[in-house]
């Protein structure tokens, strides 16, 4: 099997992932009415998958240095679909936080490792353009979760959908066991794992540009879990609310794609960098205040490319400070750093929205990408040394 193929799998299982994150969406509302929760209570049980992945990002970095990357990143999938199917067997709101938590944690243990994973499979020179795949599909996958999943929603409730997004992963996880047996196993030399936990959790620049770049893992948190609920309170159909959404992720994959290949070729990465984070985040202060059909799809469609953009911007940039080893381990931490931001995200979001409305919740979240853009005048110049041009 050619890298090619090899690489589609990851991307498969990336896609996957992503579906069993994004198909909490469409089922927030039958959830509501299920289990009869304020929208307080839906935003907690939209944090706790967002509290396992952040709280266990490092977790699956060290495992992916001390056992490696494609095991832990296959112990991931695995969970992740056995913590989907107890989703929809839960009975009531506890359980159902449980296994969401439970899902992040094991969601933890995939992205890095795979990220890792995917440098062992594409040549050097494909990686940053691969980076931009792995991250689109996410967004195919979150489409196909939102208004796939809204569908299967109205007709079979949100039980079932879960277990059979949880199933379809199980699946692919027996093939990727089976294909992948012949893949290295990068792993990091067990008398030097802590000393080289110490170089990247005290490494400044690593720090910095998790948090320049937070502006994706913002839009990609508020828009992914609440961009359905607040078409529909805004007197949006379901299905246009759910197309939307929809529209937002799987638009994302071309971001990815044209993004990993301009960011491959420009001279000006660092510029570019930026730029993708501070119009971003103008893009989310405009959501609060723009109601038209028209617009806002056109907004979606801006905001689903520039997300994926500005995320594979970022992985990029942290391969490059990263040493081969230590990849999964990096970028674990900068995730860490990032999702700790986006636990924060929808408790924020939906406390503003209970005592003032939609339009400051809407800034809060894109004065939250941009607050941390000064950052950069700190980072630059060490940038600049370890960044082709």
């Amino acid at each position: 099997m050619n890298y090619g193929a090899r690489a589609g799998l990851v991307h498969t299982a990336r896609a996957l992932y992503a579906l069993n994150w994004m198909d909490m969406a469409p089922a927030l509302e039958y959830i509501k009415t299920a289990m009869n929760l304020t929208v307080v209570e839906l935003g907690t049980l939209v944090t706790a998958f967002y509290v396992g992945i952040a709280m266990f990002q490092v977790l699956g970095g060290y495992l992916s240095s001390y056992i490696g990357d494609k095991t832990t990143s296959l112990i991931g999938l695995l969970f992740v679909s056995i913590f989907a199917i107890t989703s929809g067997l839960s009975g009531n709101f506890i359980e159902l936080i449980i296994s969401r938590f439970l899902a992040g944690l094991s969601a933890a243990l995939f992205f890095s490792p795979a990220l890792s994973l995917l440098a062992s499979i594409v040549p050097e020179n494909k990686y940053a353009f691969h980076i931009g795949i792995y991250n689109g599909a996410f967004n195919v996958g979150g489409g196909v979760g939102i208004i796939g999943w809204a569908i299967l929603d109205q007709y079979m409730g949100y039980r079932i959908p879960f277990i059979i997004a949880g199933l379809a992963t199980l699946g692919l996880f027996v093939v990727l066991v089976f294909l992948f047996r012949n893949i290295e196993n990068i792993k990091t030399n067990k008398s030097d794992i802590f000393t080289s936990f110490k170089k990247v959790f005290s490494n400044r620049i690593i720090i910095l540009v998790a948090f320049i770049g937070i502006a994706s893992m913002v839009s990609e948190t508020i828009i992914g879990q609440f961009f359905v609920y607040y078409l529909e309170s805004i007197k949006y159909s379901i299905d246009l609310a759910g197309s939307i959404s929809a529209l937002f992720l799987i638009i994302g994959f071309l971001g990815g794609i044209l993004g990993g290949y301009h960011f491959s070729r420009t001279k000006y990465k660092i510029g570019t960098f930026i730029a993708i984070n501070i119009v971003l985040s103008l893009s989310l202060i405009l959501i609060g205040f723009i109601h038209y059909y028209i617009f806002i799809i056109i907004i979606a469609i801006a905001i689903g490319m520039i997300t994926v953009y500005g995320m594979s911007i970022t992985y990029t940039i942290v391969r490059y400070l990263a040493r081969r080893d230590l990849v999964s381990l990096t970028l674990s931490f900068v995730n860490t750093l990032q999702l700790l931001v986006a636990v924060a995200v929808p408790v924020i979001f939906t406390l503003i929205v209970s005592s003032y409305n939609y339009e400051l919740a809407w800034l809060s979240m894109g004065v939250l990408g941009l607050v941390f853009l000064p950052l950069i005048f700190l980072a630059r110049g060490n940038l600049i040394k370890v960044v082709p041009s």
